[in-house]
This record gives C-alpha cells, structure tokens and sequence, in this order.
C-alpha cells in the first residue's frame, strides 16, 4: 500500500509540473523580429547614415533582450513577456522608421550623385563632339579620356552605394575635363575675339560683294566650320566639307608648323595631276604674310634658320586626311571645283564668319560655366 501511495503521489507531482509547464508563456516573437530588423538596419549603412538613432535602437534592443533574459530565467509559471512585448513593439516601429529614413537618404543620394554623373558624361560628350571641328585635340582627348576612367569608377560606386568615395571621383573627373576645357581654349581662344571675328566677317562680305560686282567665281573657306563655300556671282552655288592641316586652326606663320594660312588670295596656278589628285595653287603668302612673319621673327616667335614656307593649296586626295597646312576635298568635290575655278579666282581663308556659329555658342557656354 506504502509503495502505490508513493506512486500515486510521484503521478499527481508530474501531471502538476506538466500542466504547468504547458502554461508557461513563450518569449514574444517580436524578439526575433527585431533581431533580423537590426541585421536590415546594420546592412543598409544605418551606422553611417544615422548613427546617433541606430545607437539608440541598438541600447533599447539591448536593454530589451536583457529583460527577456530575466524572464527566462525565472520558473515556467512566474514569467510575463507582455510588458516586454509592448516594449518590443515600440522598438519594432523606431527600427522600421529608421530603415525607412536611412532607404530615404541612399535614395535622395544616389538620385543626386547620379544626376551628377550624367551633367559629367553629357559634358563630356559634347566635348568629345567639338574636339571634331578641329585637328589640334590630342591634349582635349587625352584629358577627356582620363575624365571618362574617373567617371567609370564612379559609377562602380555607386552600384556599390560608396556615395562619399564616389563625391570624390566626380570630382576628380570634373577636375580633367576642366583641364580639357582649358586646353580647347588655348586652341581656340582667338575665334572669341571680337576683332578677329570682325576682320574675317570684313574678308568674306568683301569677296563676296566682289564676286558680284565682277560677276565671277570666288572661293570662301571657312576654318571652324571646316566648310568651302563656292561663289558665283556674289550667290552660294556649292558647299564643301574640307580638312586642314594638323594645326589647321592656327594662323600659318612659317614653314612647318602645319597651320593652315588666313587671308585674301588669288589661284595662281591649276594643277590636273598632283600627289593628291588634282590642285589649285593660292598665292600664299602674299604681302600681308610677309609682315607677319617678318614682325614675329623679329619678336623671336619663329626659329631662326626657318623661312615663311608656301606652296599652300586646295587638293584632292580626301577631307578626312590631315595636310600639311593646305586644304583637301573629296576628289568629286575637287572636280567641281577645279572645273570652275579660273587663274585668278579669289580664295578667301578665315577662321569663322559667326558669332552665333555653334561651336563658338558651346565654348561660350563652356567659359560662362568654368
């Protein structure tokens, strides 16, 4: 009898701890909610974007998980978790508003530093598309080319979401393609001048008006727009793509320096068959030639034993080929052209007629914004 007493009581004893321990609360989930929110906060940047808040979500969460811990440590029946789960709901709010606010700022950032990115590469580009009007743009393109590498690695990035590494980046590369900028006005400074502008407008109104008042054929070339207008009678009949020397923006000023010469001329000779199809032969360099190049001799611009150089021409052979200082067409445009050019046909060479010509709208825009 003693034994099944003994028995019964260990029975009673157990199914009591059973139905207890089924009662025994089980820890909020919000705990483990709130552990995988500060692993989202953690990996989007929270401690560098909002570090003040993120500590204090991070002290809460901490002193949160340490009353849970107190609680699990006393027996089944005696714990209560809902005054820590309204603790872990607030938490829960502060954790999502922040991951809100910090997904805010990366966006309102990478919309900033994006649209930065594409002011770059458009500047860039527009760059690259001038450097077409003329030959002297190996320092352009050099310095543009290291602006685009720059640019690039920005925008690794920015994939990367290193907004402050990529700050510095546009800037590197904002910095060489004002370099490049620099470069392309060293080049074509001369062309914003106003008085160069006026004595090269004077040049092509006078061939022009002349060209009607004797009724004959006249030749305008005009530099920046790498264009060759034929005239008869004062009226445009024919407009040509042209290409110059290497340095065909320049101002010719001696022999060798590949420079394309600027001024009123005549043709002097018609040449059916030449290294470069056919040619017309100008009279450079005329009088006003000769000045200018005895006055920069003189001011020790021009090396000692080198001469004023001539044998400048319009030839075939090709726009797209650099010359020595002449000026080439296409052998069908060179056709035309020696086919109504006489001995004596004025050619007039300027850099540009227009103030309003688009390249000089561009570099103007360029200066305004450097």
């Amino acid at each position: 009898m003693k034994t099944l007493s003994r028995t019964s009581g260990a029975l009673l004893l157990g199914s009591l701890f059973f139905v207890c321990s089924c009662k025994t609360p089980l820890a909020p989930p919000e705990a483990q909610q709130a552990e995988v929110l500060d692993q989202a906060l953690w990996r989007s940047g929270a401690s560098f974007y909002a570090q003040e808040n993120y500590v204090q979500f991070k002290q809460s969460l901490k002193s949160a998980k340490e009353k849970i811990a107190r609680e699990k440590a006393k027996f089944g029946w005696f714990r209560d978790y809902e005054p820590i789960r309204a603790e872990f709901r607030e938490l829960l709010q502060n954790g999502e508003d922040l991951l809100a606010k910090v997904e805010g700022l990366k966006s309102s950032k990478s919309k900033y530093y994006s649209e930065q990115a594409a002011a770059l590469s458009a500047r860039i580009e527009r760059l690259k598309q001038m450097t077409d009007y003329f030959n002297e743009n190996g320092p352009v393109r050099k310095s543009l080319a290291q602006a685009e590498i720059k640019l690039s690695e920005a925008g690794l990035l920015l994939q990367k979401e290193q907004f402050e590494s990529m700050g510095n980046y546009l800037s590197d590369s904002m910095t060489f393609i004002r370099q490049a900028e620099q470069a392309m006005m060293d080049v074509l400074s001369r062309y914003m001048d106003r008085k160069e502008l006026e004595k090269w407008r004077r040049w092509a109104d006078e061939t022009i008006v002349e060209s009607k008042a004797k009724e004959t054929i006249a030749i305008l070339v005009n530099k920046l727009e790498r264009k060759l207008t034929l005239y008869k009678k004062g009226v445009a009949v024919g407009s040509y793509d042209i290409g110059l020397g290497k340095y065909g923006l320049s101002d010719k000023l001696y022999s060798g320096d590949e420079a394309t010469p600027e001024g009123r001329y005549h043709i002097i000779r018609k040449i059916p068959s030449s290294p470069f199809y056919k040619a017309l032969l100008i009279n450079y360099p005329n009088e006003e030639d000769q000045k200018a190049f005895a006055l920069a001799k003189n001011k020790g611009l021009v090396p000692a034993e080198t001469g004023i150089g001539g044998y400048i021409e319009i030839h075939g052979g090709g726009k797209d080929n650099l010359t020595k200082g002449c000026i080439g067409l296409n052998d069908r445009d060179m056709d035309e052209i020696y086919r109504q050019a006489e001995v004596g046909t004025a050619v007039t060479i300027v850099g540009a007629v227009s103030v309003e010509n688009t390249i000089l709208a561009d570099i103007k825009k360029f200066e305004k914004n450097g």
